[in-house]
């Protein structure tokens, strides 16, 4: 940061005069611009100038000059300041035109960083003096509302959901359902029509069967999965990496997992899902910020909520400005356009981050069960930031406008680190069982997503609570690298009884013996002899029979790495093989 005397060669004589006219004065303003700077200073660090200037200013100007030393670093932002206190910000021309002297009364403590048309700014010099003289402005405290309960809203109450949703899309998983394209990792519309059916969605309760409205979860859960570190993409399939998932995880811990996966390494612009804002796929598409940085700034502002209590979207977003959380969603909106590529051009990126930040809190936020949320249908809204030219012939630009309140859950406060713990009904990790007949297994309770994961590896689901042991996936299981003793073990700890049945033992004993019957020595070549005579003398040969096998009456089996070495035994016998 600069001082005064830096900073004032940035500006003219005239204009160094007029700041010093602001403040309490007797003297004859000297000529000699240093002169003027020196005496300007001499003032601005004087404690009976500051207190009776501070006397004449307005209430307003007296926030304004707060805000600026103690809250923005000795600058003067407009746009946190009416959003903090929902009043205009107090005139910053400061020019010998201005309307009246009430306007220049700020002018002396601000000055230009850099040529005509910068920011203004407090010298460093006189910021310091200023920090210790000024008080401090009020503390923004966000308005909640205790409840919603006469509103006409629609809920979603997420955390009562996530683990079922979470369940259904690794059963869909399990049986290899869950695909997006490979070039984009798009869903397609039939899997979208799938998903909506099986999860809870904000708005199912909708009667207008509009197809893009009820797949907002269902879209989301797939972006947030294919950024998981748990979960591989191949081709066009999603599997589960089942090294990565230990059954002693929790649920509510893997979805804090999954909610910071998706946060860092999805590549997901979330604005493209308001697909009526047009131009994003071309010169648009160059100037979008970094969109972890869009998420983190909301993260930040969610952790200044109070937790349990509504907050209206619109204070939500006056939290994000004052708080400086307010990140842009492009540099140059410009680029993007409504309707007509002229005239619906936009030119306001705050009109950008209210669209973005709502998409942001429905998709991802509130399908995690980071918060609930309250909205109406979007056709209801009445949101005015829309008001631009190509907008008019839509009933809502976005599947997103409806929403109107959120709150932060106890869940979402352990994800986000408010909290170092998140208390849970029936949150166990080993859910108990009875072995039955017919190699069932069956859990006093549905089992959680970590002991669902881990046992189709072993098992056959029948219900949400029975499962049949499988020799067929035993079997590859181990084929791939997997230990018999891990299913052992997993039953035993949750088994209420000391010993297995007869049935579960026998199975065990079975795959235990076989699991190694067949083993894989690599590859052989299959050759065929003129006669049986010529095999046998071959597979004779004191040189050969150790690794060279008859097979039939006329054919001969080596491994691949002894060709060359079996050419040359054969020929001691007078044979050969042609080269093929």
């Amino acid at each position: 940061m600069l001082n005064l005397k830096e900073l004032i060669n940035n500006i003219t004589v005239d204009d160094l005069k007029l700041k010093i006219k602001s403040l309490p004065f007797t003297e004859n303003i000297p000529t000699r611009k240093a002169d003027i700077a020196k005496l300007l200073q001499s003032k601005l660090e004087n404690d009976v100038t500051l207190d009776t200037h501070w006397e004449k200013l307005s209430s307003i100007q007296k926030l304004a000059l707060q805000e600026a030393v103690h809250n923005q670093d000795g600058q003067l932002d407009k746009f946190r300041f009416e959003a903090k206190y929902l009043q205009v910000h107090p005139n910053t021309s400061w020019s010998k035109y201005g309307s009246n002297d009430d306007d220049h009364m700020l002018s002396a403590f601000f000055y230009p960083e850099a040529g005509y048309g910068s920011g203004m700014v407090i010298p460093f010099d006189i910021l310091l003096f200023l920090e210790s003289k000024i008080p401090e402005p009020p503390v923004f405290e966000i308005t909640t509302v205790p409840t919603l309960d006469k509103l006409p809203l629609f809920k979603k109450i997420s955390p009562a959901h996530v683990d079922s949703d979470l369940n259904a899309l690794v059963n869909l998983i399990k049986l290899k359902k869950l695909k997006v394209s490979d070039k984009t990792g798009l869903p397609s519309k039939a899997l979208m029509k799938l998903l909506s059916t099986k999860l809870s969605e904000p708005y199912q309760d909708l009667k207008e069967n509009d197809f893009a409205l009820k797949t907002i979860s269902s879209f989301g859960w797939i972006q947030i999965l294919r950024a998981s570190h748990w979960i591989r993409q191949s081709h066009t399939e999603l599997q589960i990496i089942t090294k990565r998932f230990s059954t002693k995880k929790r649920n509510f811990e893997i979805i804090k997992e999954l909610f910071w996966d998706w946060q860092q390494n999805s590549k997901q612009e979330e604005l493209n899902r308001i697909d009526v804002i047009k131009g994003q796929k071309g010169k648009g598409k160059r100037c979008f910020t970094d969109t972890k940085k869009r998420r983190e700034a909301c993260i930040n502002t969610l952790k200044q909520c109070p937790v349990g209590e509504w907050v209206h979207f619109n204070e939500f977003l006056r939290l994000m400005a004052v708080s400086n959380n307010y990140y842009p969603v492009t540099f140059d909106s410009t680029y993007l356009y409504i309707g007509d590529s002229t005239y619906g051009r936009l030119y306001d990126d705050t009109f950008l981050v209210n669209a973005y930040v709502r998409c942001l809190l429905m998709e991802y936020f509130s399908t995690l069960g980071i918060i609930d949320i309250a909205h109406i249908d979007p056709m209801d809204s009445d949101d005015n930031y829309y008001d631009y030219n190509g907008a008019y012939d839509f009933e809502y630009l976005s599947n997103y406008d409806g929403l109107k309140y959120l709150r932060l859950t106890d869940l979402g406060a352990y994800i986000l680190g408010i909290t170092e713990t998140y208390s849970q009904k029936n949150a166990v990790t080993q859910t108990p069982i009875n072995l039955i007949t017919k190699l069932n297994i069956k859990f006093t309770q549905p089992p959680t997503l970590t002991e669902n994961v881990f046992l189709g590896n072993y098992a056959d689901e029948k219900t949400d609570k029975t499962w049949k042991l499988s020799a067929d996936k035993t079997l590859s299981y181990i084929e791939n690298g997997g230990e018999l003793d891990e299913i052992r073990t997993f039953l035993k700890t949750r088994y209420t009884q000391d010993i297995f049945p007869a049935e579960i033992d026998a199975f065990f004993n079975t795959m235990e013996k076989n699991k190694k019957s067949v083993l894989n020595k690599g590859l052989v070549i299959l050759v065929s002899c003129q006669s049986s005579e010529i095999a046998k003398n071959i597979a004779a040969a004191p040189k050969l029979k150790t690794w060279c096998q008859r097979v039939g009456t006329r054919q001969l089996i080596f491994p691949t790495e002894k060709e060359n070495q079996f050419r040359q035994l054969i020929h001691e016998l007078n044979y050969a093989m042609p080269i093929k």
